[in-house]
């Protein structure tokens, strides 16, 4: 079990503060991340209109199955932490959204990821905001991907729709950087449409490629990135 990184955090402090969920001691560490990293606002703007939006909808609140949670509870890079019920979920709202798109909700999960509705325009590999299409090749022919990325101050941001993967398999999106691997997430195949946005916190000029990975670590599908500031 890998421990908790810096990004781990970040994302627990943002999820207790878009549930009212912060001590006396995290507002402190929160304002002192705000300074640092402007987009934390936003993020918890964005969080907070997630769960109104998801407020409206009818949850399933009774336990997962046994097998579920066994898949769960096997991923071995998620962290585990002391979290109340509420951050808990707000936390894996990231992951959510991504298989909300595979549950049917699909613009509308889009909806909530952006909810100013106004989204990246597209733009040149390496600006700063600017939607950059990327091609994925090697994938089978029975599997379509559409994919973008976005370079923001605080890392790369991965926008996937992806139709055609084995249903309830995992997989992992990897940014490859100097030949080293970072994980950006995971989601699941699914029969219909899959939208998600993955982030990772390296700079877009620094990635290489962009990789889908089975849960066996096999190379489904790669991206081959422009140099940007060569």
């Amino acid at each position: 079990m890998s421990e908790p990184t810096a990004d781990d955090r970040r994302a627990e402090l943002i999820a207790a503060a878009a549930a009212a969920d912060l001590t006396p001691a995290e507002t402190v560490e929160l304002d002192t991340l705000r300074a640092a990293d402007p987009s934390v606002d936003r993020e918890i703007a964005e969080l907070r209109a997630t769960i109104g939006e998801l407020g409206a909808l009818d949850w399933d609140d009774s336990a997962p199955s046994a097998a579920l949670r066994e898949r769960v509870l096997a991923i071995d890079d998620a962290p585990v932490r002391s979290l109340t019920p509420r951050r808990r979920r707000l936390v894996g709202l990231g992951v959510a959204a991504c298989l909300l798109a595979g549950a049917g909700l699909g613009a509308g999960a889009v909806a909530l990821l952006d909810p100013q509705g106004s989204g990246p325009q597209p733009g040149a590999p390496g600006v700063l905001g600017a939607l950059e299409h990327v091609d994925f090749e090697g994938q089978a022919s029975s599997v379509s991907i559409d994919a973008s990325l976005v370079a923001h101050t605080w890392g790369t941001e991965t926008i996937l729709e992806i139709d055609g993967l084995a249903a309830g398999d995992s997989y992992s999106v990897v940014l490859v950087v100097d030949g080293e691997d970072v994980d950006s997430g995971s989601f699941l195949g699914s029969t219909v449409t899959i939208d998600c946005r993955m982030n990772a916190a390296v700079d877009r000029p620094d990635v290489e490629r962009v990789q889908i990975r089975d849960e066996a670590g096999a190379v489904v599908a790669t991206a081959e990135l422009p140099a940007v500031g060569a």
